[in-house]
């Protein structure tokens, strides 16, 4: 059975937004939420996915959740997602979007990463940076997985209605009509948004395979993982974590009820988190577990 989302309101809770250097010289904006009470507690990082940021939704009372429990809960934008570290409300900077790729998105969280272990100061006594987990949902379960892959610091990988075919997003555009037009185009189902994705993304792709192409490497992946998946995803198909599980034998994988966002929609006025999302927090808690 899974253990309970702590609901004692009475816990202290602290977050901070902070701001770091990322890829390519463009900030890294993130959270803190954590008990200020606890000392060296076990990092989450969670890593949105395609169109998403870490202001999306109730992504703010999972981090609650997170940090009720006993977690150091971060939750960052990626460099080159496209929001504004002065808007953090949705996807306003759409060259920054359309110039991303998962080589900008590893690095940037090698130097979030890093910033954690080395470089702060005001948090170091309340983490174990000898704990770090990574949650990716959905696009950014590829760049978690592949962080994990290539960084022992990261201990354990939760994916949340992960996506797996990387080359899905190098293939959004034929080839030749990407190259001479410079773009391919995507809509976001939620704003009707237009935006352009530059060539640079699939060439970042060709150019860095060796790194970047998770199904060849996925058998190498030793760190405990867990992979949850919704039984009513309709943009990550389910089978994505049954390969994905399929490959990595000592995976623990979940079917669980729910959409893609477990029945979550943004903005997220509620006070409290959708059922679906609930069960998927308290099977995270679980996995991750406190020593």
């Amino acid at each position: 059975m899974p253990l309970p989302i702590l609901k004692n309101y009475n816990v202290p809770h602290f977050s901070e937004e902070r701001v770091i250097e990322g890829a390519k010289s463009l900030p890294i904006t993130f959270d803190v939420t954590f008990n200020p009470d606890n000392r060296t507690m076990p990092v989450v990082l969670f890593c949105h996915g395609f169109k998403g940021f870490k202001d999306w939704g109730p992504w703010h009372l999972v981090a609650k959740a997170m940090a009720e429990a006993g977690y150091f809960f971060v939750k960052l934008n990626f460099s080159h997602n496209g929001v504004d570290s002065r808007d953090l409300s949705d996807i306003t900077d759409v060259e920054a979007f359309g110039n991303n790729n998962f080589s900008l998105e590893l690095d940037d969280l090698g130097l979030l990463v890093d910033w954690l272990v080395n470089d702060n100061e005001e948090y170091r006594h309340y983490i174990d940076t000898d704990n770090i987990n990574l949650i990716g949902h959905s696009r950014g379960a590829i760049t978690g997985l592949l962080k994990t892959l290539e960084d022992p610091r990261i201990q354990r990988m939760i994916t949340w209605a992960g996506a797996f075919n990387i080359k899905k997003f190098v293939e959004l555009e034929e080839d030749s009509t990407w190259r001479d037009r410079g773009y391919a185009t995507v809509e976001n189902g939620r704003t009707k948004d237009v935006y352009h994705i530059g060539y640079q993304f699939k060439q970042d792709y060709l150019d860095n395979e060796a790194r970047l192409n998770l199904q060849a490497q996925i058998k190498n992946l030793d760190q405990p993982l867990m992979l949850i998946h919704g039984d009513d995803d309709a943009v990550a198909p389910i089978s994505n974590s049954e390969k994905i599980h399929q490959a990595i034998q000592h995976s623990l994988y979940l079917k669980l009820e729910g959409s893609h966002t477990f029945g979550a929609s943004h903005p997220w006025t509620g006070e409290v988190l959708p059922e679906d999302l609930e069960d998927v927090v308290n099977e995270t808690i679980e996995f991750i577990g406190l020593d």
